[in-house]
């Protein structure tokens, strides 16, 4: 529990570094926007008694929002990077500027479309909606203010230049933000994989016996439930076989539990080794084993049940502990278009059942 607190401030520290960048960037905006501003003054497009009053509202604003997030009173908001009051703030000193220089609309008004722009990576549809709405009054209201004083100052060789230099900083914050939206995209479709990939093992690993490998006993009730609804669609039949490992106490209480299981896994190999490419095999419960024969007859899972028998019987157990010899006991039951799947496994359990009583080291079947 310990580990939680003292991840908390690095993640605090990054996450605020992540925000000063975003607003040190829109700080730069405003900077390249300053310049350009006093280029139009030098060039006599722009008051030089408005330029102070336009660059101290925006070094006012920039230092309001930086020292906001690094000095963590940002924090006390839903939104940490304080997103909507920033791009509210853009698009109201654009819009500020619109009114107060007329002849450098076409300025603020692709400048005005930048923080929207950003605004893209963190908006909601309630967010884009207002915005929407705010704006697209404040245009109405705007337009006509200025329309009838509206002289684009763009005719003389610096005005021209510095009209350019506006859009190209325009478009390059444009094309950095698109750049980060591909980069959010590319690492969301890694994230994506990552999470399809950690998933498909937890659902291998809860499927599957730990020991064994094999398939655990939920997920044989699965397969079984899928088989049964496949083969009633078709109206064909399947069998399940109940494999019982033959006096396995006596390997415990001889050997240790150790060498029991040893003597699991590998039966659980040799199963597995020898099932058909259309069947399944899982670990039902201690030393007993099931088979799934899909569209198998009785006639057909008994010669399985036979050849895995032999197999069992005649495979080398020494290597688990001297000396020791393994047989293996089975029983069938067939299953029937209107059976539940208890009555399919009842008739494997009592075919088990005389094969044991039968003197072991056989198979046995129960068609109905």
């Amino acid at each position: 529990m310990a580990v939680f607190p003292s991840n908390l401030p690095k993640r605090r520290d990054r996450n605020t570094r992540v925000r000063l960048r975003g607003t040190a960037l829109a700080s730069l905006d405003y900077f390249i926007t300053a310049i350009i501003l006093c280029g139009f003054a030098l060039a006599g497009s722009l008051s030089t008694r408005l330029l102070p009053v336009m660059l101290a509202v925006m070094v006012g604003v920039n230092l309001f929002f930086l020292l906001a997030i690094a000095t963590g009173f940002s924090r006390r908001f839903a939104d940490p990077a304080m997103t909507v009051a920033q791009v509210a703030t853009a698009c109201a000193l654009n819009f500020t500027g619109l009114v107060l220089a007329p002849q450098l609309a076409h300025l603020f008004m692709i400048m005005l479309i930048v923080p929207l722009a950003y605004s893209s990576l963190h908006f909601n549809q309630r967010m884009y909606l207002a915005h929407w709405a705010f704006l697209s009054l404040a245009l109405g209201v705007i337009i006509p203010l200025v329309g009838p004083s509206l002289d684009i100052a763009i005719k003389t060789m610096p005005e021209q230049i510095l009209s350019w230099l506006a859009y190209v900083v325009a478009l390059g914050r444009f094309l950095s933000i698109n750049a980060q939206v591909s980069r959010l995209r590319n690492n969301l479709a890694q994230k994506n994989g990552e999470l399809k990939s950690m998933t498909a093992k937890l659902s291998d690993l809860a499927s599957r016996d730990e020991l064994t490998g094999l398939w655990n006993r939920r997920e044989f009730m699965r397969l079984l439930q899928e088989e049964a609804r496949r083969a009633a669609r078709s109206k064909a039949s399947f069998c399940v076989a109940i494999i019982d490992i033959d006096h396995f106490k006596e390997v415990n209480d001889r050997h240790g539990h150790l060498v029991g299981d040893a003597v699991l896994k590998e039966l659980g190999q040799l199963l597995e080794f020898s099932r058909r490419a259309t069947d399944s095999v899982a670990r039902y419960g201690g030393e007993e084993f099931t088979l799934l024969l899909q569209g198998a007859k009785l006639s057909t899972a008994t010669v399985a049940l036979e050849r895995t028998r032999h197999l069992v019987e005649q495979h080398d157990w020494t290597q688990a502990a001297p000396e020791l010899q393994l047989t293996v006991s089975a029983g069938i039951g067939a299953w029937h278009p209107g059976d539940t799947l208890n009555a399919v496994i009842n008739r494997a359990d009592a075919a088990l059942y005389e094969a044991k009583n039968a003197g072991r080291n056989c198979v046995r079947v129960v068609a109905r």
